[in-house]
């Protein structure tokens, strides 16, 4: 049984969906100069961040207390339960500073540790993509299908942090970007987004990445008609990733995968 046929599917589908309008509406309030701290890892965190985060686990933890919730900002709760709720307040930091309107906001449900809902909420250009397992991803409520692309020579890319590539993967980063007729950068899961559009063929992470930022990408890639794994080809899970590649097609993301791993 997919998750499509869950009896309470409709049920958490409008709560993701009221999820991503209650962080919609914390960051439309745009503050120039906003301030910031610098994490342990170098990335920065913002008061949105954690604003955004707390608004989200109050409202989990009063309609389903249940459930687990993982986050960025703030340790898990529960997170060994059968329905495991996994967010990024603001995926894209970064450019939430600098204020350049790539930055999103990411909710993913999870069903004993494997993502079968997600939202990429993107509050500026106000797009919002729904992915369910067993049906097809909506952009705006439109349903949506990848570019279908099948071969790498030529495809376009997404890399999201081209500065953070993991060792093991930058020959293949260069290959892959060698490879491709133009690449974009630092456009983070609005990229993935783009991919399950059909506007970019191929995106990646590599390094510095957790749970919270690429389970919510799993339905709306899959949903889209892509394919989606771990840098090494293995599923996208609750557990802590290494690295992330979607693809328009199984076919290119097999040769996505074989190139990143040169």
């Amino acid at each position: 049984m997919t998750f499509a046929e869950h009896p309470q599917v409709e049920e958490f589908v409008a709560f993701i969906e009221r999820l991503a309008d209650a962080a919609r509406d914390f960051l439309t309030e745009r503050h120039e100069g906003s301030r910031f701290e610098t994490k342990e890892d170098l990335s920065p965190v913002t008061e949105f961040d954690r604003g955004v985060e707390a608004t989200l686990r109050g409202m989990i933890r009063d309609r389903f207390p249940e459930h687990g919730i993982i986050g960025e900002e703030f340790p898990p709760e529960r997170a060994d339960a059968e329905f495991v709720w996994i967010m990024d307040p603001i995926d894209g930091t970064k450019s939430f500073v600098a204020g350049l309107p790539v930055f999103t906001t990411l909710v993913a449900l999870c069903r004993d540790g494997a993502p079968v809902l997600g939202v990429i909420d993107a509050s500026v250009p106000r797009d919002r993509w729904l992915g369910v397992q067993g049906r097809r991803t909506t952009l705006n409520g439109r349903e949506v299908r990848t570019s279908g692309r099948t071969e790498l020579t030529g495809a376009t890319l997404s890399w999201s942090q081209p500065d953070r590539v993991l060792e093991v993967h930058r020959s293949g980063f260069r290959a892959l970007s060698d490879r491709a007729a133009w690449s974009v950068f630092g456009a983070a899961s609005y990229g993935f987004g783009r991919v399950a559009a059909g506007a970019i063929d191929v995106a990646a992470y590599s390094g510095s990445i957790g749970a919270y930022d690429v389970c919510a990408l799993v339905p709306i890639i899959e949903g889209a008609g892509g394919a989606i794994s771990d840098g090494d080809g293995s599923p996208i899970t609750i557990r802590q990733p290494l690295a992330c590649v979607a693809a328009a097609s199984p076919e290119l993301h097999a040769s996505v995968v074989e190139t990143l791993n040169l």
